[in-house]
C-alpha cells in the first residue's frame, strides 16, 4: 500500500530555509513515472532508503488518468519490435515486476494509406517530414512482441505495491549545488530536504531551471537546452463497426505542410491515433487543436464512413484527447559518466528520452541501466515478482 503525504503549497508558516527533520534518504527520486517507479522499487529491494517525489496529485506519470472509471490506461500504441535488445528488456522487466508478465512474438505488417488504398509500409520514400526518422525506428519491422498484461497495468502494480511512503503535489523547485553535489532539494518553493543523491526522471532541460549555481558548467546547460523533444498529440476512438480487422500499425502521409504523419493502431472497436509535435509547440493549444482536426480528416481518408451512424452522423461512443510533452526523441548528456555530470556527482538524469530502445521500452531500459550504473552489473538486486 502506497501512503501519500499531501504537502499544502499554500502553506506559509516556514520559511524557505527551514530543513526538514526527516532521515536523510540515500536516494531522492524525482517524479512518479513508470521509470521512477520501477527504480524506487529496485533500490528499496536492495535496502536504500529511497524517496519519492510527484509534482502531480498521483502517480503514474503518463499511464495515469483522472477518471475513476479508468485510472490506468496506456499512453502510446504499445508497440514494441522484435529486437534481441528488446527481448533482452523484457525479459529483465519479466523478472522484477510485482505481477506476472508474458510476452510474445508476433508477425507485424504495417500499413501505409497512399493512392487511396492502404499498402505494406516500406518506409517513407524521400518524404519532408521531420518525424520520419523517429517513425522509422519505432514502427517499420515485420515482428514485434505483444505485452501482457500491459505498461498501464504494470505502473498500477508498482503504485499498489509501493513499499514505502511517496510523496505527491510535492514540485521540486530548486537544487542547490555546493562543491560538487548537490546537498539539497527545495519543494514547492519553500520546504528543504538535505539528500545524498537524487535521480531525476523528468526532462533534462529543466535541470536548467532547478540549478541556479554558477559551479553547473555553461556547456552542459548548452546541451540541456537543445534537447528538443517530440509531443505526442493523441486521439482515442471507440467506434463502431471496427476500422481494421488486425492490430497492424498503420499510417497516413499527406502533403498538409504543417502536420507530421499520423499512426495509429486497432483494436476491434476501439483505436488510438497520434502525430508528433516539435517540443517547442507543444504549449501552442490552437495549433493542437488544429492536430486533432487534421488526425480526423485522415481517418476519413481510410474510412469515409465509418463513423456515421444510420443517420450518416458520426456513430463514437468515446473520444479522448492526450497530449504528452517530451514522449519521444533521442538524446545523450555526451558524459563519461552515462547519467550523470562529471561536475556534480550525486545527481542522476534518468530519463527515457536518454535511452537508445523505442517507445515504451525507453522508460524500462533506463531503470535497468541506471540499477546496474548504482549497484554495479554483478550485484544484481533480487527479484520482486514473478517470472515469465
Amino acid at each position: 500500500m502506497v501512503t501519500y503525504w499531501h504537502m499544502d503549497s499554500n502553506a506559509s508558516s516556514k520559511s524557505s530555509d527551514t530543513k526538514t527533520n526527516e532521515a536523510l534518504p540515500q536516494y531522492l527520486i524525482v517524479g512518479g513515472g513508470l521509470t521512477a517507479l520501477l527504480l524506487a522499487h529496485r533500490l528499496h529491494s536492495h535496502g536504500l532508503n529511497v524517496t519519492l517525489l510527484e509534482a502531480r496529485e498521483f502517480l503514474g506519470g503518463r499511464y495515469r488518468r483522472a477518471n475513476p472509471a479508468r485510472p490506468y490506461a496506456s499512453a502510446g500504441l504499445d508497440f514494441i519490435p522484435m529486437l534481441n535488445e528488446c527481448q533482452a528488456a523484457l525479459e529483465w522487466l519479466a523478472r522484477v515486476a510485482p505481477i506476472p508478465l508474458h510476452f510474445s512474438p508476433q508477425e507485424h505488417r504495417p500499413q501505409m494509406f497512399e493512392d487511396g488504398r492502404w499498402r505494406p509500409f516500406s518506409g517513407f520514400g524521400e518524404s519532408s517530414f521531420q518525424s520520419v526518422s523517429e517513425l522509422t525506428t519505432l514502427y517499420n519491422h515485420s515482428h514485434c512482441l505483444e505485452l501482457e498484461p500491459g505498461f498501464d497495468q504494470l505502473t498500477r502494480a508498482l503504485i499498489e505495491q509501493l513499499p514505502f511512503e511517496a510523496h505527491v503535489r510535492s514540485e521540486v523547485t530548486g537544487f542547490t549545488l555546493a562543491d560538487g553535489q548537490l546537498t539539497e532539494v527545495i519543494v514547492n518553493g519553500e520546504k528543504v530536504i538535505a539528500v545524498q543523491n537524487v535521480i531525476f526522471t523528468g526532462n533534462p532541460p529543466a535541470v536548467n531551471q532547478l540549478i541556479a549555481s554558477v559551479e553547473f558548467p555553461a556547456k552542459h546547460r548548452t546541451r540541456l537546452a537543445k534537447m528538443q523533444n517530440w509531443t505526442a498529440v493523441t486521439l482515442e476512438l471507440n467506434h463502431s463497426p471496427a476500422l481494421a480487422d488486425d492490430t497492424a500499425v498503420r499510417i497516413f502521409t499527406h502533403s498538409a505542410k504543417d502536420f507530421e504523419p499520423v499512426v495509429g493502431r486497432c483494436w476491434g472497436e476501439f483505436s488510438k491515433w497520434m502525430t508528433l509535435v516539435p517540443g517547442d509547440r507543444e504549449a501552442d493549444h490552437e495549433y493542437v487543436g488544429q492536430c486533432i482536426r487534421h488526425i480526423k480528416r485522415q481517418l476519413k481518408r481510410g474510412w469515409p464512413t465509418a463513423f456515421a451512424g444510420a443517420d450518416g452522423q458520426a456513430d463514437l461512443a468515446g473520444e479522448k484527447i492526450f497530449v504528452h510533452p517530451n514522449a519521444y526523441g533521442s538524446h545523450s548528456l555526451k558524459t563519461k559518466e552515462g547519467f550523470r555530470f562529471p561536475e556534480i556527482s550525486n545527481l542522476y538524469i534518468a530519463n527515457h528520452g536518454l535511452a537508445s530502445l523505442p517507445g515504451e521500452l525507453a522508460a524500462v531500459e533506463i531503470a535497468h541501466l541506471l540499477e546496474q550504473e548504482i549497484l554495479g552489473p554483478s550485484n544484481q538486486l533480487p527479484e520482486l515478482g514473478a517470472s515469465c
